[in-house]
Parts: structure tokens; C-alpha cells; sequence
């Protein structure tokens, strides 16, 4: 709950620097305001505003968080700061570990790879459902409640 807050404070404050509450890039279309700087109608994600300026569009990120691990993974950046922001909502022990816990440095290790899952996920497929959904819907106003009749897919199951 107190996470949910928080990030909720976060877009909050970024839809207010960004002076909209639907920032995209104005390149690629990217969407998710940890990715996004500048404000409307100029925002622009940090990918794309790398390219821009010849720097290169991928950066190490440390899964487990900086006090827990030197390791570091290749990953691009507007994905590197997606996945920095989901740290913040890890318990601050874990993400700071202050004594070194063997323990804590695992649970961030744990955390870390759950948050890059769960960005492949959704980065991939997670826009998926939505578009089913809704071509669901357009099928039923054309063709009828039961349109996969009508398209002769009455065997195809999910």
C-alpha cells in the first residue's frame, strides 16, 4: 500500500512536469513517464535523446541495486530507467542493504530479476489482451455476439 502511494506521488509530479497527463514521446511514442523528459508538446524519451546526440541507447543496469552487487547488465535506457524506478518500491533495507545482509543482497537479487521479467513481459506481449479484447468487441457489432460462428471458427479454442 505504502508503495502504491508512492508511486502514485511519482506520476503525479511527472504528469505535472510534463504538463499533460498522457506524455509521449513525440519520436517513438514511448509511453511510460519514467522513460520520458522535457515537457509538452517537446517530450522526449531518453532513448530516442540519446540517439539524437550519438550517445549509445544501452546502459548498464545493476538487477540486485548498486549496494547489493558491482553486476551489471546491458540493457536500453529507457528500460534502464523503468526498472531503476521499480527499485524505489523495494523495501529501502533491501535496496540500501546498510550492514551488507547476504540475505537482503539475495532478496534483491530475487527483485531485481522478478522487475526485468515482469518489463519483458509487458514490453512484449503485455498490450496483447487489450487488443483482443477490443477486436472482441468490433467482431461482436459486425458479426453478432457469436461472430466466430459466422467465421466459421467454432473448433478454434483457446
Amino acid at each position: 500500500m505504502k508503495d502504491d502511494i508512492a508511486r502514485q506521488i511519482r506520476d503525479e509530479a511527472a504528469y505535472e512536469r510534463f504538463g499533460t497527463r498522457n506524455p509521449r514521446c513525440q519520436h517513438c511514442g514511448e509511453s511510460d513517464r519514467s522513460a520520458l523528459q522535457g515537457s509538452y508538446p517537446d517530450i522526449t524519451c531518453y532513448e530516442c535523446s540519446a540517439r539524437l546526440v550519438g550517445r549509445s541507447p544501452i546502459e548498464g543496469h545493476h538487477p540486485a541495486g548498486r549496494h547489493n552487487s558491482h553486476a551489471t547488465v546491458p540493457i536500453p535506457v529507457n528500460d534502464h530507467r523503468v526498472l531503476s524506478d521499480m527499485q524505489r518500491d523495494w523495501p529501502e533495507r533491501t535496496l540500501r542493504n546498510p550492514d551488507g545482509s547476504p540475505l537482503l543482497a539475495a532478496a534483491a537479487t530475487i527483485r531485481g530479476w522478478l522487475d526485468v521479467l515482469w518489463l519483458i513481459v509487458q514490453r512484449t506481449v503485455g498490450h496483447i489482451p487489450v487488443l483482443l479484447e477490443s477486436l472482441d468487441e468490433g467482431l461482436r457489432t459486425t458479426y453478432g455476439d457469436r461472430w466466430w460462428e459466422s467465421l466459421n471458427l467454432d473448433g478454434v479454442k483457446a
